[in-house]
């Protein structure tokens, strides 16, 4: 049972989102103006979103709501969105008076940030129920490719969660491969398009910073989320995905290299191989259950 219920005669909604980093939390209501809640917290209704329906069930299934809403200033920024701001954000959702409001009066669901598309100046994000991460794969499975992230951190100093932060040890090297002897800084010389542009000072080996990072520190580009290098040669960078903003000639940056999970990428590139969690050796499905022929 709950607790408390709000006034069905004067009923609204309201949800609260607070990221796990450092960004300001949101408030927000489908009231048609802004809520003083009696904590003096403000509620906006001038971000343009709206709630799909949320559905309460007697089984332990989990509920989806999708959140959309538009880009614009003084709500979710497209800025937020591509950097990450808001992943994994906790969204509290609650029912209140609009006559006389209080923050979290009818608790309706505690839910996380979940998968992003923006589309025309328009989002749509996921929001994913508690109950969900009991539907979560947890333990690990063979591979042989490697499942821990390279330095066990990217650019810009975000750290792996533990189950992806295995690539520094705790083995018998457990210092491993530290990012700051890797990284690298330096400018760009020409630019192709948004997936690809160049830096003809680069003298690393072709695909060194396959499968690497990148993220700028000028330009129009700069303080965003780190991208992801898809082939490196000759100076020539090539994204998986299209910078958000045009890059310029001039626009520096900082990279650091990639590893593409195979054991000899952590054996001849960075020789830690002691903390590879790949199992190559191990047979694969197709291997184990042939059938044996006769001589």
């Amino acid at each position: 049972m709950k607790s408390h219920v709000a006034d069905y005669r004067t009923r609204t909604y309201c949800a609260r989102i607070e990221p796990v980093g450092d960004q300001p939390v949101v408030r927000l209501t489908s009231y048609p103006v802004a809520l003083k809640m009696s904590n003096g917290e403000v509620y906006q209704a001038t971000s343009g979103y709206e709630f799909s329906g949320m559905a309460a069930t007697s089984d332990m299934s989990g509920s989806g709501v999708d959140l959309d809403g538009i880009l614009q200033a003084g709500a979710i920024t497209l800025d937020d969105l591509q950097v990450g701001a808001y992943d994994n954000a906790r969204v509290y959702v609650f029912a209140t008076s609009w006559a006389a409001p209080v923050e979290d009066e009818e608790e309706l669901a505690l839910m996380f940030f979940g998968k992003v598309d923006i589309t025309d100046h328009r989002y749509r994000v996921q929001l994913m129920s508690m109950a969900d991460v009991l539907s979560q794969k947890v333990g690990r499975n063979y591979s042989p490719s490697c499942p821990w992230t390279l330095f066990d951190q990217h650019l810009g100093g975000s750290l792996i969660a533990t189950d992806r932060s295995r690539c520094t040890g705790p083995r018998a090297n457990p210092d491993g491969p530290q990012l700051a002897d890797y990284l690298v800084t330096g400018a760009l010389t020409a630019v192709a398009s948004q997936y690809q542009f160049t830096d003809s000072s680069r003298a690393e080996a072709d695909d060194w910073f396959g499968y690497g990072e990148i993220r700028f520190t000028t330009g129009n580009n700069a303080g965003l989320k780190p991208t992801q290098i898809k082939v490196f040669a000759g100076g020539v960078f090539t994204l998986h995905e299209a910078l958000p903003y045009p890059a310029q000639v001039g626009d520096e940056y900082e990279a650091i290299p990639g590893c593409r999970k195979r054991r000899e990428d952590c054996r001849d590139k960075y020789g830690n191989t002691v903390n590879s969690g790949g199992q190559p050796d191990v047979p694969s499905k197709t291997q184990y259950t042939q059938r044996g022929r006769g001589a």
